[in-house]
């Protein structure tokens, strides 16, 4: 590793706070348009007035500051204590209009705060959840979600004074902001990049301003520091035939972001400290209930959900920095920025041309980044299939084209937004799947020494049925034995108390057995423990025994440990 890659400070270090401050500046800058511009995209098309538009953008604000504040921290099982900045979530565009359109800002508030709960449902189960939903299932999501906001951008374009209609002065807007954008993305260095998005806005904006489409009196109106006028919706929960209709979407993309924060959790680890160590998934958890927490603080407040930026992981891989410290000054200055009354009419004062190219880049890498995620790893043509039916069904119902009309009218509202009946149906197709797919070998036995012989025979009954060969059988044998003595070696004084059962599966594909322990979580991890066994000298030799056969055997070991339980993974290949 090279000096310029060496981590200069890492999570609980403690940078000066000058250092600390100018940093959180500095990100807080580079998102604070983005953070603003998905609530008043969201506010116009669904034709909201100016001064609820403007308390849409200040809860956002209020709300990403706060949720920042919590991923930084760890409160029981919320945040996960890694510099992670959160913004606006630009998924939500489609549905929240909807939302709006349907029933109003409190309708809005309703699904905002239901929706978020779903990210507990994902946590409690991320573990079970693993096999359905997929980031190859994320990414077709997020491909459908990206179509779906396509839309809005094309009617953003349209959606200009009526002196400039159908004027060629709003393409050249609309193309002073999307090509600084693009050649800025391609030809800049790094550090160049993570401006793209500013630089496009203001070239964008100035050439508007220069034509006379910019209306900049609100801004000379407003006073620097305050608060806006309150519009808040009051806790008017509506539930109804709307709200019904519209949860499944809300959710589904909930889940997506779920899967989204699961890959920053990963990636911001590995840039945060000067070793390598494992991936913490409980702490992976914790930043994904943070994203809920602050959602559902959106929602209360009547704005739009929040996620992750993916950004400031970008900021902190060239600034070398991974501080908390940032992060605490970070989200004291996306609040501080929400009490500007002039700043917020500053970004409100962007014409809709120039909003336009902006979110039409945003949306084009999270189509990207959905493709990226389909192709994660290799699938198997049963899940393409789940991923492309889904795509396509999404495609279909959200254009009219798969027999919408014969749904009554409240299903139609849920068909029609291809991101819920695409995202399902490639859920539905993942679930048969895994239904045809799941283990006929299923254990449930003591966390004891004792449980050996009921293994055995479950190996061997799986081993005549599979027509695996002698040798093959032994190594797997071998292998879940000493996976049992670990497990055992280092079970928790809870659980030596309590004597809880583990659950042992085997599963047979190709030329690959995989053996899978489901316990309560134990004291050590495994794969980090096999990570450090070059460390290991002789004289510790027979102590690290059962890990060095682990280790040795096997083709892949995985060891996830989530929040109250762990599953421990085993690959043996095929011995000709």
């Amino acid at each position: 590793m090279s000096n310029e890659e060496i981590v200069r400070f890492e999570p609980d270090d403690k940078p000066s706070h000058i250092l600390s401050a100018g940093l959180g500046l500095q990100v807080t800058v580079m998102i604070i348009t983005g953070i603003m511009l998905t609530p008043l995209i969201v506010g116009r098309e669904a034709g909201l007035p100016l001064g609820q538009i403007n308390w849409l953008v200040f809860a956002a604000l209020l709300a990403c500051g706060i949720s920042t504040w919590l991923q930084i921290n760890r409160i029981g099982i919320i945040g996960g204590r890694y510099l992670l900045f959160v913004g606006s979530n630009v998924a939500f565009i489609t549905v929240a209009i909807a939302a709006l359109d349907k029933g109003g800002p409190s309708l809005l508030l309703t699904l905002v705060c239901a929706g978020s709960l779903a990210t507990f449902i994902f946590t409690s189960r991320m573990g079970a959840l693993r096999k359905i939903l997929t980031p190859a299932i994320g990414g077709v999501v997020l491909m459908l979600m990206a179509l779906n906001v396509a839309p809005v951008i094309w009617s953003m374009l349209k959606d200009v004074p009526e002196d400039f209609k159908n004027q060629p002065s709003i393409a050249f807007v609309f193309l002073s902001t999307l090509l600084p954008i693009i050649l800025t993305t391609i030809y800049g260095k790094k550090v160049h990049r993570l401006w793209a998005p500013l630089i496009g806005i203001f070239c964008g904006y100035s050439y508007a301003y220069y034509i006379g489409l910019v209306d900049t009196s609100q801004f000379q109106n407003s006073p620097l520091l305050g608060f806006p006028e309150i519009y808040w919706p009051g806790l008017n929960f509506t539930i109804n035939a709307d709200f019904w209709a519209l949860l499944p979407a809300f959710i589904l993309i909930t889940f997506v972001g779920c899967i989204e924060t699961y890959a920053d959790g990963i990636a911001v680890q590995k840039k945060s400290y000067k070793k390598s160590r494992s991936i913490n998934f409980k702490s992976i958890q914790g930043a994904i209930n943070a994203d809920g927490v602050g959602s559902f603080v959106a929602g209360i407040l009547g704005s739009v959900p929040n996620t992750v930026y993916s950004m400031s992981i970008g900021v902190m891989e060239i600034t070398r920095v991974a501080a908390l410290r940032v992060g605490i000054w970070g989200g004291l200055f996306i609040i501080l920025f929400g009490l500007s009354p002039k700043l917020i009419a500053l970004v409100s004062s962007i014409p809709n041309p120039v909003a336009a190219a902006y979110i039409l880049v945003i949306i084009v890498m999270l189509f990207g980044h959905g493709l990226e995620m389909v192709n994660e790893t290799k699938l198997a043509s049963e899940a393409m299939l789940a991923v492309c039916l889904g795509f396509f069904a999404g495609v279909g119902f959200q254009g009219g084209f798969l027999f919408n009309d014969l749904f009554p009218e409240s299903v139609q509202v849920f068909l029609s937004n291809g991101t819920t009946s695409g995202g399902l149906t490639a859920v539905l197709v993942m679930l048969l799947l895994m239904i045809k797919k799941r283990s006929k070998f299923n254990l449930s036995i003591p966390l004891s020494i004792e449980s050996l012989k009921k293994i055995n025979q479950s190996i061997e009954n799986f081993s005549k049925k599979n027509k695996l060969n002698v040798s093959t059988q032994n190594r797997v044998v071998l292998v879940a034995e000493e996976a049992l003595t670990f497990l055992i070696e280092h079970q928790s004084k809870s659980n030596k108390k309590s004597k809880k059962n583990i659950v042992f599966k085997l599963y047979h594909q190709a030329d690959i057995t995989e053996l899978e322990f489901i316990s309560k979580p134990i004291d050590v991890n495994a794969e980090s423990a096999a990570i450090a066994l070059k460390g290991i000298g002789e004289v510790d030799f027979e102590k690290k025994l059962s890990l060095k056969l682990l280790y040795g055997l096997t083709q892949e070991l995985k060891h996830l440990q989530y929040q109250g339980i762990d599953y421990l993974y085993l690959k043996v290949g095929m011995i000709k």
